[in-house]
């Protein structure tokens, strides 16, 4: 079944809700995605954060100040675009913090034994990977929740890699391991060029494949999806595969970028992703969102957190603002998602007043016809 069949489908199957969302999300050109994802208006805002802080501080154009905001923010980055991914699926997964612990303290522990870079960051994403396929088998074999699934994997592997460390730090790491997170091109860190190539190929998959498709109509309608023969179960299980083993990719990166393997890291993780997702204009019930504003929201989110250090704001003071920001992208979507179902219902009856009118005058034409 071609992509477009795919979409018909989805429509004529679909219920009200999930078939509203899915016309919405599956007809839209590229430009009309970014700007209703909420991308411009994030990056409009980074802008205005950006020239009011100034007004305060210089040190928000200095060059060595957004090195740290895109470093900071390429972590996110990587872990969100894949975090974006079960959301449009219309799942959850908490447990990203704990991957990226589990990735990170992997590869540390691997490469402090071995010296070798790259059997770190293989067993690193290896580790990711199970943990993945585990919240997929979960979610989707054992029907969990993903609230319950996730969580209790956050906890569990958490609690595992705590006591395999004994609580205790790895490192300092060799320089053949550190090397690959730390060089710069200018301002501009290695770190985000990986995040950047990771997040166009999850772009170029969700938005030009069938897959990409595919994925889209899980979120808008499983039932739905399920009967014109996508596999719901195969899909959502290797998207949370994917989505623990970049978490735990961005562990290794971490790990690599401050020379050594922590037990804090990952702390506050999962919460920080999902505001990033949302702020960046992925919808909480599915189908709807992109990656560019995931990027975008990621950036954002980094920049508040800076931001506000630098303007020697308390840390429960920037807690808050992310908060804030967070709510109101949670009231956005939901006005979005009431608008785009009023005009897809909108466009249902008037395409079937239209039928109801070319039906009726050919019943006249023919009863003319038969006199």
């Amino acid at each position: 079944m071609s992509k477009v069949e795919q979409q018909k489908v989805m429509v004529k199957t679909g219920n009200q809700s999930g078939s509203g969302v899915m016309r919405a999300a599956t007809t839209v050109t590229w430009r009309t995605r970014i700007v209703g994802s909420l991308a411009l208006p994030v990056v409009l805002v980074m802008v205005l954060l950006v020239l009011g802080g100034s007004t305060q501080t210089s040190l928000f154009f200095d060059a060595s100040t957004w090195t740290n905001i895109l470093r900071s923010s390429s972590f996110l980055i990587i872990v969100a675009c894949f975090q974006a991914l079960v959301l449009i699926t219309g799942g959850l997964d908490l447990s990203v913090g704990a991957s990226f612990l589990a990735g990170a303290m992997t590869a540390a522990y691997i490469v402090d034994s071995t010296s070798s870079a790259l059997f770190a960051m293989l067993g690193g994403f290896g580790v990711g990977a199970l943990i993945g396929l585990l919240n997929g088998i979960l979610t989707s074999w054992l029907m969990i929740s993903p609230i319950i699934a996730t969580l209790g994997t956050m906890f569990g592997i958490t609690a595992i890699v705590v006591t395999i460390t004994g609580g205790r730090s790895i490192g300092p790491l060799p320089s053949s391991f550190t090397d690959l997170a730390n060089i710069q091109i200018g301002f501009f860190p290695i770190v985000m060029v990986y995040a950047l190539v990771i997040a166009v190929c999850v772009h170029v998959v969700l938005e030009h494949t069938n897959w990409g498709t595919s994925i889209r109509a899980i979120g808008g309608n499983r039932e739905a999806a399920a009967r014109v023969g996508i596999n719901v179960r195969g899909t959502s299980t290797v998207i949370y595969t994917l989505t623990g083993a970049f978490s735990a990719l961005a562990g290794v990166l971490q790990a690599a970028s401050l020379g050594s393997g922590s037990p804090s890291y990952g702390n506050g993780m999962a919460l920080n992703v999902i505001a990033a997702v949302v702020i960046g204009g992925v919808s909480i019930y599915g189908a709807i969102g992109n990656i560019p504003g995931v990027v975008a929201g990621s950036i954002l989110l980094s920049l508040i957190t800076i931001g506000l250090v630098l303007l020697r704001v308390s840390g429960s003071m920037q807690d808050f603002f992310v908060g804030a920001v967070l709510i109101f992208a949670v009231i956005v979507d939901n006005f979005r998602r009431s608008r785009m179902f009023k005009a897809s219902v909108s466009k249902a009856t008037e395409t079937e007043g239209d039928a109801d009118v070319t039906g009726q005058s050919k019943a006249d034409a023919k009863a003319v016809g038969t006199r």
